[in-house]
C-alpha cells in the first residue's frame, strides 16, 4: 500500500500510457498482484494503490475524504487474514473501593514481632511484602481493563467539526461539483485548525493543573515519546545476562 505515483494506469480496464507507468504495470501482472483501489484518490487519477498476492486478502475497500491539508484521499479497507485470536484479558485494582478497615484488622492481628524475629533485612522485607500483597488481593476489587481514550485533547467543537469534514466529503463524492469542493476544502482547514487549537488548549490546561494532578501530564508526555527507556538486560560479574528486575537492581547495587 502505498503513493507510487502512476496516474496513467487504468486499473478498471487494464490499460496505460507511458514509460514508466506500462513498466510500473507490467510488474505488477508478471508478479500475479492483485490491485484493489479502482477510484481516484488525487483529482481523477489513481495514485494511491493497495496490493495483495490474493484477491481475497483485501476486502471492503473505500476512498475516503482527505485527512488533515493532504490532497490525497484515505484509504480504507480491511485485512482479511486467518488466525487465533487471542485477546488477553487485562485486569486493574479498584483501589478507591478497597476494604480498608477489613486490611487494618487483617494486619493487626499479625504476631509481627514473632514473624520477624531473627531475620535479616531481606527476609523482612519479603515477608511484609508478601503479607500486603495478599491483603490487596484479598480486599481489593478487580475490574476488566478497557481500552483508554486517545482523544482527550479533542474538543466537543474539533469533533464536531470533525463529523461536519465528514459529512461533506459524502456530499462532494455523490455531487462531484466545484461548490461542493469548496466547502469541503473549507471545512477541512477549519477541522485543521480547530484540532491543533484544542491540542493546545489542552496541554495548557494539564500543565497548569500539574501540582493538582501530575498523574495526567506525565502520561500525556509519555504518550508523545518515541523512544521508551528500558533497563536491561544487563551482562553479570560472572558474564551471564540478567534479565529479571530483581536481580538488575541487585547488580546495579
Amino acid at each position: 500500500m502505498g503513493d507510487f505515483n502512476h496516474g496513467h494506469i487504468q486499473w478498471t480496464s487494464l490499460q496505460s500510457t507511458g514509460r514508466e507507468d506500462q513498466e510500473f504495470f507490467n510488474l505488477v501482472q508478471d508478479s500475479f498482484l492483485s490491485q484493489h483501489v479502482l477510484e481516484a484518490t488525487r483529482g481523477e487519477n489513481v495514485l494511491d494503490i493497495v496490493l495483495s498476492s490474493q484477491k481475497e486478502f483485501v476486502d471492503n475497500v473505500k476512498i475516503c475524504e482527505p485527512l488533515g491539508c493532504s490532497d490525497h484521499n484515505q484509504i480504507h479497507f480491511i485485512i482479511k487474514v486467518k488466525g487465533e485470536r487471542n485477546r488477553k484479558i487485562r485486569y486493574r485494582k479498584k483501589f478507591h473501593k478497597g476494604r480498608y478497615k477489613d486490611m487494618r484488622e487483617y494486619l493487626a492481628n499479625i504476631d509481627w514481632n514473632n514473624t520477624l524475629k531473627n531475620k535479616t533485612a531481606t527476609e523482612c522485607w519479603n515477608i511484609l511484602k508478601s503479607e500486603i500483597d495478599c491483603v490487596v488481593d484479598k480486599f481489593v476489587p478487580l475490574k476488566i481493563q478497557g481500552k483508554r481514550s486517545k482523544k482527550k485533547h479533542l474538543s466537543k467543537e474539533a469533533i464536531r467539526k470533525i463529523k461536519y469534514k465528514q459529512m461533506m466529503w459524502k456530499t462532494y463524492r455523490h455531487t462531484g461539483s466545484e461548490e461542493d469542493y469548496s466547502i469541503l476544502k473549507k471545512a477541512l482547514n477549519q477541522v485543521t485548525a480547530e484540532i491543533r487549537n484544542s491540542k493546545r488548549s489542552y496541554e495548557q490546561k494539564i500543565a497548569f493543573n500539574i501540582k493538582h494532578d501530575s498523574k495526567s501530564f506525565y502520561a500525556y508526555v509519555r504518550s508523545k515519546q518515541k523512544v521508551h527507556d528500558k533497563v536491561g538486560p544487563l551482562e553479570g560479574s560472572d558474564g551471564n545476562i540478567i534479565t529479571e528486575g530483581f536481580l538488575m537492581a541487585e547488580n546495579l547495587n
